[in-house]
């Protein structure tokens, strides 16, 4: 019985559910009339009028009763049952103006603050209007901070691509960790309101500096760390250096070789060798290695874990350096040291397939995503690793 005639709890529900989708805000914005919003229901069956005749007079005095209270009207059905005689039955729900819905739902207090902030808005960048008619509660998500992000907005319009950090901006009443609290939503008030050649579209996502580099910004870079093999090549007598990726891209290193080496200590380890260089402890991050200047014309061999990682590491770096050699990730090596080996977590081993191994490291790639056995390059000896060094 309870779904016989809508109740007013549940018409309530429908009203939010309404409100929810936003077209109330989007014809506000676009100058559309809305009212009278009509809210049809549900056709009774005279079967069913008959069986609940007593329930459906009550939840009719119920539906009447709010809507006297509440100032909606209600639109009724005049039929004619063959037991029952002639009887009213509603069959629509109106709300003729704005003040009656906004009252009923309660969200004068809300509409009032859009109507506000979307004006103020509108007056100072037009261009938001697009915007605003696709997200309108975003613009209420947000009310208490509105003002702000359009501070921070206007000035980016004014300075495009700024290249300074985030701490450098000058901007009255703001600090950079506003800024760096609420990137993704200035992220896409800054798409709509800058010229296209103001910010770098191809640049999406937050994730690793994104929103600097998509706006002309600078941050703290990675740090590329190398250590100088030969010793007649070191910078000033320095041989362990750090330095961010822009300044690593560019420099000019006298070299032939150069070992790169995911583990920390095996870097920091590794043997003098003529004319080389060693690059160690980025792990996944060794796309970062794209475009280094010192990379383009020399050999290049990459000593990981023998497990899927390493190898799905190396199989990045030979996208940018297909001549790339793996050292001491074979199947002897393999073979040679199986009794260190350890078991690598299911969820945690890599599964995909890999476009830049040859068929013999794809061959115990594949071995290893069946055994989910790993070899980390700690484990092997210090003077496997010479030998190995000198047969090169």
């Amino acid at each position: 019985m309870s779904n016989l005639l809508i109740s007013p709890k549940a018409l309530k529900q429908r009203g939010l559910k309404i409100w929810q989708h936003g077209d109330f805000y989007r014809a506000y914005l676009q100058n559309k009339p809305y009212f009278p919003l009509e809210i049809s229901l549900k056709k009774i069956a005279a079967q069913s009028l008959l069986n609940h005749y007593g329930e459906l007079q009550d939840a009719i005095i119920l539906l009447r009763q709010d809507a006297k209270k509440q100032g909606y009207m209600i639109t009724d059905k005049q039929i004619s049952h063959r037991q029952l005689g002639e009887q009213k039955i509603p069959i629509l729900i109106t709300f003729s103006n704005e003040t009656v819905f906004l009252n009923y739902l309660a969200k004068a207090s809300e509409f009032s603050q859009f109507k506000t902030l979307s004006q103020q808005s509108l007056q100072q960048h037009p261009i938001l209007l697009d915007w605003l008619i696709r997200y309108p509660f975003k613009l209420i998500k947000f009310a208490k901070i509105w003002r702000q992000l359009l501070i921070v907005c206007t000035y980016f319009k004014a300075r495009p691509q700024m290249n300074c950090y985030l701490r450098q901006l000058d901007i009255e009443g703001i600090d950079s960790k506003f800024i760096e609290q609420h990137k993704a939503i200035l992220n896409e008030l800054l798409t709509q309101m800058l010229e296209p050649s103001a910010y770098q579209a191809e640049i999406i996502g937050l994730s690793h500096h994104g929103f600097e580099r998509r706006y002309g910004l600078r941050y703290d870079l990675p740090l590329i760390r190398f250590r100088i093999l030969d010793a007649a090549l070191t910078l000033h007598g320095l041989t362990d250096l750090s330095l961010p990726v822009n300044e690593f891209k560019p420099l000019k290193l006298n070299v032939q070789v150069v070992f790169i080496v995911e583990n920390k200590i095996s870097g920091l380890a590794f043997p003098n060798y003529p004319e080389a260089l060693v690059i160690f402890g980025l792990g996944y991050a060794v796309n970062l290695l794209a475009k280094i200047q010192c990379l383009q014309n020399c050999k290049i061999y990459y000593w990981g874990d023998i497990d899927t990682h390493g190898f799905a590491i190396l199989s990045r770096l030979r996208h940018h350096y297909p001549q790339a050699k793996s050292l001491l990730m074979d199947n002897e090596t393999f073979e040679k040291f199986a009794h260190l080996t350890v078991k690598e977590p299911v969820e945690t081993a890599e599964k995909k397939s890999l476009s830049h191994l040859n068929n013999e490291e794809n061959i115990l790639y594949q071995r290893l995503q069946d055994s989910l056995l790993r070899l980390e390059q700690e484990r092997l000896s210090f003077s496997y690793l010479q030998r190995c060094l000198l047969a090169l």
